[in-house]
């Protein structure tokens, strides 16, 4: 049991480096127009529709939000899980925190990946 708490911490912490590096590039695409404007003037205006469209209809772009949306959430419900067992302590709560983390999880992935894949599908039928 606690080779699998080790792979299972070692998996967040590689997640969370991941993070790092999708996420500074979405707050310098998303949230920093004025300063990357400067250098393709294209992405001066991020939320416009030609941009957003333009971002979906890439697959690069799409499995990067899927990788995204996977990372972010189990590193979020990793660190939920921790926090909780921490909390109640009990091995019955420990599985039940678990099944519940995982039941989550992979509802809001499908969720989520769902409907990234369909906007990027959406936008290639037209």
């Amino acid at each position: 049991m606690h080779d699998i708490k080790i792979k299972y911490w070692a998996l967040n912490i590689a997640s969370a480096l991941v993070l790092l590096v999708l996420l500074g590039a979405h707050m310098g695409l998303m949230h920093l127009p004025g300063v990357l404007g400067q250098v393709n003037p294209d992405w001066s205006e991020p939320l416009a529709w030609a941009q957003v469209s333009g971002r979906g209809s890439s697959i690069v772009t799409t499995s990067g939000y899927v990788l995204l949306l996977g990372l972010a959430l189990f590193h979020g419900l990793y660190g939920i899980h921790t926090m909780l067992t921490e909390f109640f302590g009990s091995e019955r709560a420990a599985r039940r925190i678990a099944v519940g983390c995982w039941i989550a999880g992979i509802a809001l992935f499908a969720v989520g990946a769902t409907a990234s894949v369909i906007f990027h599908m959406s936008l290639h039928l037209n």
